[in-house]
């Protein structure tokens, strides 16, 4: 048995480890953790490992207070990327089964019994979804995130750390997340473990509520600076394998199109020529409309095609700046702003 038999009194590993990093998330773990709480498998049959990053607020005691409910455990740890806090949670797990589920994410009911599920069925598989947005979200998410859950479904090269599952044995073997990295490293971890021959398959029904999903275009924008930081290093690892080729060709693009537009203001200014001026920042705008273009006719949201083309832009010049080494420095909490989340430009551009 997996679980704990409560007739004989005897304790048997869970099925499932649930590892959850944390970082001054006092505003969202406490949602967090009462999903893993109404899940419909029995407590018993999983335990909660909370990764906690030298929280300063109230986090750590927040976890500490589902103990009553949850077999939970918390783990200190100070100043380590996510990645660490992962491989940490995972060491010290006591089931063959890991589920990673961050701690603004919010898991449907049924997520742990249908992890369970697909692993015994097939343990040599990634198995995780794309987050959905919260209710009532605004036109940033709606149009970048919104239904991209639904898109993505069967074989696919990459599931967001934040609600991924494998197991315990081909976590290990594929050597865990990379810690030498500060941002991408689920991004990595997938495309090493395909190269490894590893299928990774993406479920909609276990797709979790990401609560930390930016919903103001300068969030979005901090968002993709943070998360391009690394990207480029990923990228220069393998250029021949990398599902980022696309994405790094449209950052080069953008940083020649506002090199192009710096040039086109300074010259428009010297001579006076308006057509100067904005043939220059033409580039500025050809790109992400043209992705935008792409995104709608897939989707066949017509009425996002502006926002689509602001967010492709934002996009675009956050991961430039990135290639500069600019933006990015300031570190963001390690739910919300960490949790790598996916969007149409993933899509178009891998």
């Amino acid at each position: 048995m997996d679980c704990l038999d409560s007739d004989s009194g005897s304790h048997t590993p869970p099925a499932i480890s649930v590892i959850v990093p944390a970082l001054n998330e006092e505003s969202v773990i406490a949602r967090c953790l009462a999903s893993l709480q109404q899940q419909t498998l029995p407590k018993a049959r999983f335990e909660v490992i909370v990764v906690d990053n030298g929280s300063t607020d109230r986090t750590k005691e927040i976890a500490e207070s589902f103990g009553g409910s949850l077999a939970i455990t918390v783990l200190e740890r100070s100043g380590f990327r996510i990645s660490a806090l992962r491989n940490a949670g995972s060491a010290a797990a006591r089931s063959g089964f890991l589920a990673f589920l961050d701690a603004d994410c919010v898991a449907p009911h049924h997520w742990l019994a249908q992890i369970v599920d697909l692993l015994r069925a097939d343990d040599g598989r990634i198995v995780g979804a794309q987050y959905r947005i919260p209710e009532n979200s605004s036109w940033v998410a709606r149009a970048w995130y919104g239904d991209l859950w639904r898109m993505k479904e069967g074989p696919v090269s990459y599931v967001p750390g934040g609600d991924t599952a494998i197991s315990r044995e081909l976590f290990m073997n594929l050597g865990g997340f990379d810690e030498t990295i500060v941002t991408s490293e689920d991004t990595e971890f997938c495309d090493r473990a395909a190269l490894s021959g590893v299928p990774i398959l993406a479920i909609p029904s276990l797709s979790a509520v990401h609560l930390g999903t930016p919903q103001t275009l300068s969030g979005f924008y901090r968002k993709q600076s943070w998360h391009g930081v690394n990207v480029h290093r990923v990228f220069l690892r393998d250029v021949l394998h990398s599902k980022s080729r696309k994405a790094m060709f449209f950052a080069v693009y953008m940083l020649l199109a506002v090199t192009m537009a710096v040039f086109g203001v300074c010259a428009g200014a010297i001579s006076g020529s308006a057509p100067n001026a904005l043939g220059g920042s033409a580039a500025l705008l050809i790109g992400p409309l043209a992705l935008a273009l792409l995104a709608c006719a897939e989707r066949k949201r017509w009425n996002y095609l502006l926002p689509l083309t602001a967010l492709y832009a934002a996009y675009g010049l956050a991961r430039a700046m990135c290639l500069l080494g600019i933006g990015g420095a300031r570190k963001p909490r390690t739910g919300s702003a960490m949790a790598a989340q996916t969007g149409p430009a993933t899509e178009l551009l891998s």
